[in-house]
């Protein structure tokens, strides 16, 4: 009696243990493949191109929100020729996902923020932080007119 108790323990604990170890496998490789792609491949062009990323990380407060929209609606509706041709990127990248925490030391960052990168024949040339931004949030001619001028800046128009 007290044989069988032991033997359907010691099965119970080898079930579990595997059930334990799928399971963590199984939450690695969900990790490993939930980088937004726009992050990892970015499109090669001849010439001048600008990335505009809009850094986060966690959760999106509004302000957060309305700089998000400012910004991609600076791309579509200032750069909408560019955008469709590559030669502007616009993403969004959460700091807080794996395999992206690289960028906070490559850019600096110390918060939310808008970087464009300059980037010649598909490698970067220069960046810049476009941290005035959050003072533009309110006046929206004004925040396009500030992201656009670095943009035509890059590519040279």
């Amino acid at each position: 009696m007290i044989a069988k108790q032991i033997v359907r323990s010691i099965l119970l604990v080898v079930v579990l243990g595997s059930l334990a170890i799928w399971a963590n496998r199984e939450y690695q490789k969900s990790h490993a493949s939930a980088a937004p792609a726009a992050a990892k491949t970015l499109p090669i062009v001849a010439g001048d191109q600008v990335i505009m990323t809009y850094f986060i990380s966690g959760t999106l407060c509004k302000s957060c929100q309305k700089i998000e929209a400012l910004t991609k609606e600076t791309a579509k509706k200032d750069f909408a020729e560019a955008l469709a041709g590559g030669k502007l990127v616009f993403r969004v990248i959460d700091t807080g996902e794996p395999g992206y925490q690289h960028f906070i030391k490559d850019y600096q960052l110390t918060s939310k923020t808008v970087i464009l990168s300059h980037r010649k024949d598909g490698k970067e040339t220069e960046w810049k932080d476009m941290a005035k931004v959050w003072e533009l949030l309110d006046d929206a001619p004004g925040f396009h007119a500030y992201l656009g001028e670095q943009i035509r800046n890059y590519l040279g128009t």
